[in-house]
This record gives C-alpha cells, sequence and structure tokens, in this order.
C-alpha cells in the first residue's frame, strides 16, 4: 500500500480559524526517519516487528502514514526469523510486519526506515510507531513464537512486551520546501526491562527517543586507568542536564531526568594491551551537561517497579560542557585525575 497522506486542508484551516492548536504551511517537506539503539548487556538480539508508522494532528487522527511495505525493509529479516517460522500476512496477503534486530544499530550505526518522503509542511503533533506485543502476536511456524522477542545471553526467547502495541513519541514541525530529519533512539539499557516474573521481557516507552538529527553529536574520550580506586570493570558514564548550581542530586537509571536521573548511560569500553579504557556516548543532542563516571554503573538497571536503592559512586567529573555538533563532532572530552572529584 502506497504512502496515504489525509486530505486535512480544509480542516486545518478550520481548526486555525477557531483557535486551533495545528498550524500548517504552504508547500512540502522531505521526511526521513532513522533507527538506532545504545549498547545493552544482557541479550543477542532485540527483535522488534514494526507493524506502520503514523504522524497525527493534536485532535489524534492521521495525517501521514505507511504500511511494512511502504518502509524500506531489511536484509533478509535482520536475522530475527527463525528457521521454519514465517512473517504473518494479513487480509491482502502482505507481511503484517518487517523485522529490525535493534542490536545491530550500535556505536554510531543506524537503519533508514524512511528517506527523503514528502509530506505537508507544517505541525505534526506526534509521532506512533506500530510494534506488535510479543506476548500476544505469533509467527507462523511449527510452534508458538513471539513476534517481537529477545534472545538472552542463555538462549532463551522470551516475548517483549510493547504496550498497546504502539510507541507514541512527541511530535515536530516540518518546514517548507525543508528537511525534516530525525532519529529514534531506543537505549535499551534505559527502556528494557525483565520484571521479577521473567516470564517476558518489557519496552518502557519513556526510554525511546525522537532526536532531531542535524542536532546530534558523539562524546567520546578515554578514562584514566587510576580513576574509581584502579578498577574499572563496573564503571560508565552518565550524561546529565548541566546543574548550573542546582543541588539536584546525580541519580540512576529509574530515575526521571527532571528528578535527578541521567540523559544518556554507557558501560566503559575495557581497556586492551595497546589501549586504555574509554567511553563513548552516541547521538547526543545539543545542550549543556554534566559528564560522570560511574564507578559502579555495572550494579544500575531499570526496574519494573520504577524505584531503586541505587546512588552513583562518582569517580570523576566533567561539569558544564557545552555541546554543538557545529563545533565538533565526535568531542572528546578525556576522564583523568586532573578532572576527579
Amino acid at each position: 500500500m502506497a504512502q496515504q497522506q489525509l486530505a486535512c486542508a480544509a480542516l486545518l484551516s478550520l481548526l486555525a480559524a477557531c483557535g486551533g492548536s495545528d498550524s500548517s504551511q504552504d508547500g512540502s517537506s522531505s521526511f526521513s526517519l532513522q533507527i538506532s539503539d545504545a549498547p545493552v548487556d544482557g541479550a543477542q538480539k532485540v527483535c522488534i516487528a514494526i507493524a506502520g508508522l503514523q504522524l497525527n494532528d493534536s485532535n489524534d487522527s492521521a495525517l501521514a502514514s505507511w504500511s511494512p511495505l511502504d518502509l524500506l525493509p531489511t536484509d533478509k529479516d535482520d536475522g530475527c526469523l527463525p528457521t521454519g517460522y514465517n512473517i504473518p500476512t494479513d487480509g491482502d496477503g502482505n507481511p503484517r510486519f518487517l523485522y529490525l534486530d535493534l542490536l545491530h544499530y550500535q556505536s554510531g550505526d543506524s537503519f533508514a526506515l524512511l528517506s527523503n518522503q514528502s509530506i505537508t509542511a507544517g505541525d505534526y503533533q506526534q509521532l506512533r510507531l506500530q510494534v506488535e506485543d510479543g506476548r500476544s502476536e505469533t509467527l507462523d511456524g511449527p510452534a508458538s513464537h513471539p513476534s517481537s522477542y529477545v534472545l538472552d545471553d542463555a538462549g532463551n526467547t522470551l516475548p517483549l512486551e510493547v504496550p498497546s502495541s504502539e510507541l507514541k513519541l512527541h511530535g515536530f514541525n516540518a518546514p517548507a520546501d525543508g528537511v525534516a530529519s530525525f532519529q529514534l533512539e531506543f537505549n535499551l539499557r534505559h527502556a528494557m526491562v525483565l520484571p521479577g516474573h521473567g516470564n517476558y521481557y518489557k519496552l518502557k516507552p519513556n526510554g525511546v527517543s525522537l532526536l532531531e538529527v542535524a542536532t546530534l553529536t558523539t562524546l567520546q574520550g578515554q578514562v584514566s586507568a587510576s580513576l574509581c580506586d584502579g578498577n574499572l570493570d563496573h564503571a560508565g558514564v552518565y550524561l546529565y542536564p548541566a546543574r548550573d548550581g542546582s543541588d539536584l542530586a546525580y541519580l540512576g537509571l529509574n530515575s526521571e531526568v527532571t528528578s535527578g536521573g541521567p540523559v544518556l548511560t554507557s558501560l566503559l569500553q575495557a581497556a586492551t594491551d595497546t589501549t586504555p579504557a574509554s567511553s563513548r556516548l552516541d547521538y547526543v543532542s545539543a545542550g549543556r551537561y554534566d559528564l560522570q563516571l560511574v564507578c559502579n554503573a555495572g550494579e544500575d538497571e531499570v526496574l519494573d517497579s520504577g524505584s531503586s536503592d541505587f546512588i552513583p559512586t562518582i569517580g570523576s567529573s566533567q561539569l558544564g560542557i557545552s555541546v554543538d555538533p557545529a563545533v565538533a563532532n565526535p568531542q572528546v572530552i578525556d576522564l583523568t585525575e586532573a578532572s576527579a572529584i
């Protein structure tokens, strides 16, 4: 099914006349969307079954939508389709979804889901990515197999819960005769949790972000081996909004950013015989941040309860970092004894 764009000019004009919140512009815009993930431990595959994409107005009506056939396919189902199984089809005989293994798109890599699609210029209030809930949707095959699933390090296949089979992200303005290029970042270290029952993984929507590609930078650097009392085995870097004199504490993954939680996190890349330990945070939006080396980062995890006793042990800090992709990309920030607190 080709891209559907709903005739809404008259409706938008009527809303504007009545004081509605949507606004339209003359012309069209070029829309692209790519998908990425931040590194996560404990999984061999994180396969999501993408069933469609939709851009909505403030009344939750679709202004543009794409079926799986309209989206760019991955090569050989991204390795997600087990031998002997098939992707189910809809009433017209078309595949119900396309597969994406999020672990393929880490450390600066991404997958183009849509590229240079023409959409009407103006305000879009919400982006919705339809992803099948692996607890209820299965593949066609010899035995029950969840559509969206996690293959963990022990070789167990567990369904991936996607509440309402949909991820709802904020909207954006598509400029007339311009480009609207965005990235959907699945930060699985922040977003994926295994509840206490252990029957399935859960994808928490607040760990998925819609980012404007032109504003993104990579932060990377070396880490002194003497920090964290000389033991970096469980250390990581945590990026927080700049405190600028605020007494807000630096907290862990279970805290919202506004309450002291980190914007991005990553465990360190271990030292080798020839290279020191290093840090890397991809897809950092422009802004001001505090970068913290957290010695006990390996003990931090997202909990389904939303509460945690985790307190970061800070081994080094770089405060008030200004991130601007126009100045440097990647931006190099080394964590050394000189920055220790």
